[in-house]
C-alpha cells in the first residue's frame, strides 16, 4: 500500500442567499481542490505501477482503514464513502480524509500485514519447497542434481500450480527473491516485491513527480487566467524597524531577494513576510527600486520583538487610491467632507498635487496635517445598488471635495518620552549627530511635550528650511551624563508617524528618530478628563478598558467591521500593549464610548471612568481617509509565457518548503508557526474566496508541500520507502522485517505527534480569532 500524507469589506452587506452561495462555492472548491491534489499523487503511483506490470488491488482517495464512530450516537461512518470494482482494481473514497493510497499486491504500509502479504505472493510456487527453490535459484548445482530438477522445470511446476484454473491465460514465471534472512523464495511476478529495485523506486517516486508536473500545469493555467496578489511594494515602514532604519521609502518595490536570487518584477508582499520569517536574526540582501526608479541593494536583519510571535522587517502593504468607505454603524469613522465620498472613488489629486500611488497620497497628507485640505476624486458609473459598472463606456466624473480637519481623541494627559532607540540612515538626525540612547530634553528651548504629537508639531511648513535646536542628554566615554545641543534641519515627511503598523516605538518622521513611549504619566491637563479623574504626573497607567455606550447590536457590528481592533482591554507591559495602542484605539471607538483607566501610584492601585475629548492641537493627518490595499494581476500574454511563469512559481514554492524545513530543523523558525489540516482548510477557503486562479495557486503551494514532505526519509511516507529500497539495492536483500516494523511505527508516531501539535497551533489561532469575533 502506498500512502501520502498532507501536513502542510464591502460597503454593501451581502444577502443570506449570497453568503450561502459563497460558502458553498468555497467548500466545493476546497474539497475538490484537495481531493484533486491527492488524486494526482496517487495517480502517479498507479500509472507507473501498471506500466511496470504490478497488480493494483485498490486506488483510494482518503483512507478506509476503519469505521469512524459518530460522537454521541451509536452509528459509525463506513470505511469507504464510495467504491466500485473495475477490472482487478477497487476504486473508492475513504472516510478518513487525511491522504490517499494505492494498494499494490505484496506491499502494505501496515507492518502487521507483512506476513500475510508475503504468504499471498508466494502462492505462485506451492509445488516447490523453500529448500529446493533456495538451492536452485542460488545456483547450488549439487542440490539441484539431487533434486533432479532445473530452475526452468521448477518454475514451470509453479506456473502450472498457480494457473491450473486458467490454462489458456499466459503468465510470467515466478520471480526468485532474497528474504531478509538470506533465503531465496519465489514471488508472484505481478507483486510489488517481485520487481527490480529500480522499478520499485520509479513507482514510489512517481507520486511526487506527478504532483510537481501538475503543479506546473495548475500554475500555468492560473497565470493564463491572471493571478491577483498584493505586490512587494512598501506602503509604510515601522519606526525603529529594520526597513525604517535602512531608510526604505514608501512606494519602493522589492525586485530580488538575495544576490543569488532571481530578479522578478512580480514578487508579492508574501515574499516580504517569508523573507523575514526565514531569516530571523540573520542579514538578508534585498534589491529595491525606489519610487524615482533608482535601484539599490539594502541589507536588513529581521528580528522578533519582545512578546512578538514572528520575526519582522517592519513593512506594511502598499495602499491603492480607491476609497474604502466604512459601512453602517462604523460610518462615524469616515471623513467629514463637503461632498459625500462613495465606495471605490479614486483619489487623483490632494492639496493641488496629482497623486499616482497610495504612497504619494500618504506623503501629501502627512506634510499638511492641519486645517482643511482639498482632494479630487474620480467617480465611475455605478449601478442602482452602488456597485461599479464593469467595462463602463461612460467617461468618469471628477468631483472636488474638501476634507475637514479631524481632531485626535485624547484623555488630557501626556506620557513620558523614552530615549531614542534608532536613527534612520541618511536622515537629518543622523547628519546632525543624534545617536541611539540619546534622550531629548528640549526642542528650541522648550520641553518636548506630548511625544505622540511631536512628529506632527515638527513637520516643516512648505518651503521652510529653519533648523531646530535639539538638546539631548547622553553618556560620555566614562558613562557620565552630559548634555549636547545639535542643529537639525527637518525635511518633509514621506509618511505619517500615526499610520504605519501601530507599535512602540514611534517616530519624528521629519528628522528620522524613533523613540519609545512609556506608560508613566509625564503631565496632566487639570481641566481634562484625566485631571478630573485625579491622575498625576508620575502615575503608571497599567490598564485601559473600553466601555461602549451604544446599543449592543451596533457594538457587535462595529467589532466585526473594524478588523484587528476589537475593543479589547489593553494591559501596559513591556511585552504586551503600549500607550500607542491606546491612542490608536481611542480614534476607533464611537464618541459615546467611555474609558476606564487603571493606574499605580506607589503601591496603591487606582481606577476611574472618563470620557475622551477632542484635542485642540493634535489632528489625524489622514482625516479618516481609508483606501484599499494595492493589488496587481500577473497574466501570461500567451501559453508559453504562462508556462514559464508557472514553472518558475513551482520551483520557488519547492525551494520555499525546503528552506522552511531547514529553518525548522536549525531552530531559526519556531515550530509554533506550523499549520496542520485545520489551517490548510482555512487557508484553502481563503484562497477559494478570491477566485478560481487564486485557488489554483494554493493548490500549487499544496502540491509543492506534498511533494517535498512525502519525499522525506520517514517510514510510512514515500521517502521512507525509498530509504528501504536504497538499503536493499546496496545490500542485495531487504532490511530486516523487525527493523522495518520498528522504524515504520516510530515514523507513524512522529507524524501523528507532529500533526496533533500543528493542529493544536491552528486551534489556538482559531480560538483567538473566534474570541475576537464574538
Amino acid at each position: 500500500m502506498d500512502s501520502c500524507l498532507m501536513l502542510a469589506v464591502s460597503a454593501v452587506e451581502p444577502t443570506w442567499l449570497e453568503m450561502i452561495g459563497t460558502w458553498v462555492w468555497m467548500i466545493l472548491g476546497v474539497a475538490g481542490g484537495l481531493t484533486f491534489v491527492i488524486f494526482v499523487h496517487e495517480l502517479g503511483h498507479f500509472l507507473v505501477a501498471k506500466a511496470c506490470g504490478v497488480k493494483c488491488e485498490k486506488f483510494y482517495v482518503g483512507f478506509d482503514f476503519f469505521e469512524i464512530p459518530i460522537p454521541f450516537t451509536k452509528w459509525k461512518l463506513p470505511r469507504s464513502l464510495f467504491k466500485f470494482q473495475w477490472g482487478e482494481t477497487e476504486y473508492g473514497l475513504g472516510s478518513l480524509p487525511l491522504g490517499g493510497y494505492v494498494k499494490m499486491l505484496g506491499q502494505d504500509d501496515d507492518p502487521r500485514n507483512a506476513e500475510a502479504e508475503a504468504a499471498r505472493i508466494r502462492t505462485a510456487a506451492p509445488a516447490a519447497s523453500d529448500a529446493r527453490v533456495e538451492a536452485i535459484a542460488s545456483g547450488d548445482a549439487a542440490e539441484g542434481l539431487v533434486a533432479g530438477q532445473s530452475v526452468e522445470k521448477l518454475t514451470n511446476e509453479a506456473l502450472a500450480a498457480a494457473h491450473v484454473h486458467d490454462k489458456d491465460k499466459p503468465a510470467d514465471p515466478p520471480v526468485p527473491a532474497q528474504t531478509t534472512a538470506g533465503r531465496t523464495i519465489l514471488l508472484d511476478p505481478r507483486s510489488f516485491p517481485a520487481k527490480s529495485v529500480l522499478a520499485r523506486m520509479a513507482i514510489i517516486s512517481a507520486g511526487v513527480i506527478m504532483n510537481l508536473i501538475f503543479a506546473v500545469i495548475m500554475a500555468t493555467v492560473a497565470f493564463r487566467l491572471g493571478v491577483k496578489e498584493m505586490p512587494a511594494v512598501i506602503g509604510a515602514t515601522s519606526p525603529g524597524g529594520a526597513a525604517w532604519v535602512e531608510g526604505l521609502q514608501p512606494g519602493s518595490r522589492l525586485i530580488q531577494i538575495g544576490e543569488r536570487g532571481r530578479r522578478n518584477e512580480f514578487l508579492s508582499f508574501t515574499d516580504f513576510r517569508q523573507t523575514a520569517m526565514l531569516n530571523n536574526g540573520r542579514p538578508v540582501k534585498l534589491l529595491v527600486r525606489e519610487p524615482d526608479g533608482k535601484e539599490d541593494w539594502h541589507e536588513l536583519t529581521p528580528t522578533t520583538k519582545p512578546g512578538g510571535k514572528s520575526p519582522m522587517i517592519g513593512i506594511a502593504p502598499a495602499e491603492d487610491l480607491e476609497l474604502n468607505i466604512w459601512p453602517g454603524p462604523a460610518s462615524y469613522l469616515n471623513p467629514k467632507s463637503s461632498a459625500q465620498l462613495l465606495e471605490r472613488d479614486k483619489v487623483v489629486e490632494a492639496a493641488g498635487q496629482k497623486v499616482a500611488s497610495g504612497a504619494e497620497l500618504g506623503a501629501v497628507l502627512a506634510q499638511q496635517p492641519l486645517g482643511q485640505i482639498a482632494i479630487k476624486v474620480e467617480r465611475r458609473e455605478r449601478q442602482p445598488s452602488g456597485e461599479l459598472v464593469k467595462d463602463s463606456k461612460r467617461q468618469p466624473q471628477f468631483v472636488d471635495v474638501t476634507l475637514e480637519p479631524r481632531p485626535m481623541r485624547e484623555l488630557g494627559l501626556t506620557m513620558k518620552m523614552g530615549p531614542i532607540v534608532a536613527v534612520r540612515k541618511n536622515s537629518p538626525a543622523q547628519l546632525a549627530g543624534l545617536l541611539p540612547d540619546d534622550t531629548i530634553l528640549e526642542i528650541d528651548g522648550e520641553p518636548p511635550g506630548d511625544p505622540l504629537s511631536l512628529s506632527q508639531r515638527l513637520t516643516p511648513k512648505p518651503g521652510s528650511t529653519e533648523p531646530l535646536k535639539i538638546t539631548v542628554q547622553r553618556k560620555d566615554r566614562q558613562g557620565q551624563p552630559v548634555t549636547k545641543t545639535l542643529e537639525v534641519t527637518p525635511e518633509p515627511p514621506l509618511q505619517s508617524a500615526l499610520h504605519p503598523p501601530a507599535m512602540n516605538p514611534t517616530s519624528i518622521e521629519s528628522i528620522g528618530v524613533a523613540f519609545a513611549v512609556m506608560n508613566e504619566v509625564n503631565s496632566v491637563d487639570s481641566a481634562g478628563p484625566a485631571g478630573a479623574a485625579g491622575l498625576r504626573a508620575g502615575d503608571f497607567v497599567t490598564k485601559l478598558e473600553f466601555v461602549p455606550g451604544g446599543r449592543p447590536e451596533d457594538v457587535k457590528k462595529i467589532k466585526k467591521i473594524a478588523g484587528s481592533f476589537r475593543f479589547d482591554a489593553l494591559e501596559f507591559a513591556e511585552t504586551k500593549d503600549s500607550w500607542i495602542d491606546a491612542v490608536v484605539g481611542l480614534q476607533m471607538v464611537p464618541a459615546d464610548t467611555k474609558i476606564k483607566l487603571t493606574w499605580l501610584r506607589g503601591k496603591q492601585t487606582m481606577s476611574a471612568v472618563m470620557s475622551p475629548r477632542d484635542s485642540a492641537k493634535f489632528f489625524d493627518d489622514r482625516r479618516g481617509l481609508k483606501t484599499y490595499a494595492l493589488t496587481q494581476t500577473q497574466i501570461g500574454t500567451n501559453w508559453g509565457d504562462a508556462f514559464q511563469a508557472g514553472a518558475q512559481e513551482t520551483v520557488e514554492r519547492v525551494e520555499e518548503v525546503l528552506v522552511i524545513l531547514y529553518s525548522l530543523v536549525t531552530g531559526r523558525l519556531p515550530a509554533t508557526n506550523l499549520s496542520g489540516p485545520p489551517g490548510i482548510l482555512m487557508a484553502a477557503a481563503g484562497f477559494a474566496s478570491e477566485g478560481f486562479s487564486s485557488l489554483l495557486m494554493f493548490l500549487v503551494i499544496l502540491s509543492a508541500n506534498l511533494a517535498v514532505l512525502n519525499f522525506l526519509p520517514i517510514p510510512v511516507l514515500d521517502g521512507g520507502h525509498m530509504l528501504f529500497l536504497t538499503y536493499e539495492g546496496v545490500r542485495g536483500k531487504p532490511a530486516s522485517g523487525e527493523l522495518q516494523y520498528r522504524l515504520t511505527l516510530l515514523g507513524l508516531l512522529c507524524l501523528l505527534a507532529l500533526m496533533v501539535f500543528a493542529s493544536a497551533m491552528d486551534i489556538g489561532r482559531f480560538a483567538e480569532l473566534i474570541r475576537n469575533w464574538f
